[in-house]
């Protein structure tokens, strides 16, 4: 089965989880960090101390912020981590109820048409 980390601002992650495990129940492999107190190097190393070298998804809230960067450097050393920046609970559903249907990178391009997709606007 494929993990996911999902590294974020403040308790973001542990909301999204929460409504994630609502909706389809307790997951398993998966982890979820805050940025909160850390320094970049700190954010590495919370990272890679639960990783390894293991192949991953790397779910972060935007592109920019600590948690992205700390992802993407990590990302150099590691090319088996697939960073996926913007978060959202239908890129999460999708996730967790495909991991096991698709291959590690099928499933990065599944998670994140559907996250995208997940994104209307609804007008008149």
């Amino acid at each position: 089965m494929i993990p996911a980390l999902i590294l974020t601002h403040g308790h973001l992650g542990e909301m999204l989880m929460d409504a994630v495990e609502q909706v389809l129940g307790p997951q398993s492999d998966v982890m979820v960090l805050s940025n909160d107190e850390c320094t970049l190097d700190q954010l590495k190393f919370n990272v890679e101390s639960r990783l390894g070298n293991v192949s991953c998804v790397l779910f972060v809230d935007f592109c920019g912020g600590s948690p992205y960067v700390a992802c993407k450097t990590l990302r150099e050393a590691h090319p088996n981590y697939a960073v996926l920046s913007g978060v959202n609970l239908p890129m999460l559903f999708s996730f967790f109820t495909k991991r096991q249907k698709y291959s590690f990178a099928e499933l990065v391009e599944v998670v994140k048409a559907d996250g995208l997709r997940g994104i209307q606007l609804l007008s008149e």
